[in-house]
């Protein structure tokens, strides 16, 4: 089975997962309540969907407190939640202080459930580090990760990983990524559905990325495939 570290599962066709269903895992990221609500529903017809609920920064805009309180309510009482996320930090957006209140309120959960987090951190990169391992957080992916180089040894040391996203055929800062990157901190994601630069994001641009990472490290395929597959295990340990 390959991996979709990081995908809106709730967003796309039914069509679409069920063409990948018996080849991808995918761990489906949430952005609100009615995400979260849609994500968790998803479970019960595919079996291949891992469901991690959480509340976007850009979302933090307009959702209500009490949203926001419902969403920590299912984690809290829900057994079926194997994650929290898509929550973090965005340093493009204004609301910091908002933001850095509602990532805590996650990063606890976290550490007190013992759930994985899939984190943004776009130009927050090192800000978001140093919260997670604060916070006594254990396991958790930093998606699409575009931060600097000299940190990724850093992340490794925490304990946490990065995903590394089909754009990287367009995007060279993360080719790069992929070429500093050790292969036992790297997942793969393809954060569909979603439109960047003309490329239409989905899972199963997921293998053509696999060939892309042993391309850019000179290594086999099935190497690639082999260490991603082990690291999303040990994800949830």
């Amino acid at each position: 089975m390959l991996i979709d570290a990081h995908c809106h599962a709730h967003a796309l066709d039914e069509e679409v997962l069920r063409r990948v269903e018996n080849r991808i895992i995918l761990i489906a990221v949430s952005e609100d309540l009615e995400s979260s609500l849609k994500t968790l529903s998803l479970i019960e017809k595919f079996e291949n969907i891992m469901p991690f609920i959480g509340v976007h920064p850009w979302s933090l805009e307009e959702i209500t407190q009490q949203e926001i309180d419902d969403v920590v309510t299912l984690i809290e009482r829900r057994e079926d939640v194997k994650g929290i996320g898509e929550v973090g930090l965005d340093g493009r957006r204004r609301n910091r202080e908002k933001q850095m209140e509602v990532f805590k309120i996650f990063c606890k959960l976290s550490a007190e459930y013992d759930l994985p987090m899939n984190i943004h951190a776009r130009d927050a990169w090192m800000e978001v580090l140093e919260v997670l391992r604060r916070m006594d957080v254990e396991s958790a992916i930093i998606h699409w990760y575009n931060g600097p180089l000299e940190m990724l040894e850093e992340i490794r040391e925490s304990g946490y990983m990065i995903t590394i996203n089909p754009a990287a055929r367009i995007q060279p800062k993360h080719r790069e990524v992929i070429g500093k990157a050790p292969i036992d901190m790297i997942l793969t994601e393809s954060d569909g559905p979603y439109e960047y630069r003309g490329l239409s994001l989905r899972p199963d641009m997921v293998a053509d990325l696999i060939k892309l990472i042993a391309e850019v490290k000179g290594v086999m395929v099935e190497d690639v495939e082999e260490a991603i597959e082990f690291n999303f295990r040990r994800l949830f340990r």
